[in-house]
């Protein structure tokens, strides 16, 4: 039996800032990256020039192994137009990269870049004092647009919002960490701890989610009591999701990746998720 009081205000945020304080800890107890799938360094080399959709803004990207330098295209003379920065990236499909960086301490990137549409979805965090502010965006990328680019009046196929309402599944972070979400509708999720430092902890979010190809979902939320902002790319058919976390806990800012083997319960995607084991979460008895 759940003690009295056990899920008050005070409690929440507790066990919120413990699952935050797992994240910049260097041997934590719960691991949220023990399931995270395996970098990819297939971006070395490559050089990748966002231009923004709606905006006379570019931003090129020239990546080495663990590095990422970009470079701001329209910068007047007196900005700052260049920043080097570490980075990570995942690829979660083929040709479908989950990229992640701090531009500075205080603003962070998370983006899908789609070298087969030749586009690419980016979501942006400022940390403020008063919380932080996300913004997304989406751009071309001029080195991989093709026919798309050079066609007059051709609209590139960027990635367009989606509906994952009606679709629940279980997150397995680690051996010892899981939380199951639920997309209510096209504007609402519900999170919840199944095992881990937020186990019987609950919260509905607003989230944000674009297509990227069949299965495969970029999407982000800010969380209603934290300073935290989370940006997920999964793929359903293989099973596994990556995440930016953005945060800031006890006056530290808390920027770092992590992952889960994402099994799916139930959806009303059947057009879009052909063939996807579900788990059965009623089995066992």
């Amino acid at each position: 039996m759940t003690e009295q009081g056990a899920h008050d205000r005070q409690s929440f945020e507790a066990q919120g800032s413990a699952f935050l304080r797992q994240n910049i800890s260097e041997k934590p107890e719960f691991d949220y990256a023990e399931n995270r799938p395996p970098r990819s360094y297939a971006l070395d080399g490559a050089t990748l020039t966002l231009a923004v959709r709606g905006a006379p803004v570019r931003y090129r990207h020239q990546f080495s192994r663990d590095e990422v330098m970009i470079e701001d295209l329209n910068a007047v003379a007196c900005e700052a137009s260049r920043v080097t920065a570490g980075y990570e990236a995942f690829e979660l499909a083929s040709n479908i990269f989950f990229v992640t960086y701090l531009a500075d301490p205080l603003h962070s990137v998370a983006m899908a870049v789609d070298l087969v549409k030749g586009v690419a979805t980016v979501v942006m965090g400022e940390m403020t004092d008063s919380g932080i502010v996300s913004t997304v965006g989406a751009s071309r990328v001029e080195e991989l647009a093709g026919a798309n680019a050079g066609q007059t009046g051709a609209v590139p196929p960027y990635h367009q919002p989606f509906n994952l309402g009606g679709t629940r599944f279980l997150n397995t972070y680690a051996h010892n960490v899981a939380y199951e979400h639920i997309y209510l509708t096209g504007t609402y999720e519900t999170w919840m701890g199944v095992r881990g430092p937020q186990a019987g902890q609950a919260d509905t979010e607003e989230y944000h989610a674009f297509k990227i190809a069949d299965g495969v979902y970029l999407l982000y939320w800010n969380e209603g009591v934290l300073t935290a902002q989370m940006t997920f790319l999964f793929n359903f058919f293989a099973g596994n999701c990556v995440a930016e976390l953005f945060a800031r806990v006890e006056g530290d800012v808390v920027h770092n990746t992590i992952g889960a083997n994402t099994a799916l319960i139930h959806s009303k995607l059947p057009e879009e998720l052909p063939g996807v084991t579900r788990l059965d979460v009623f089995s066992g008895d």
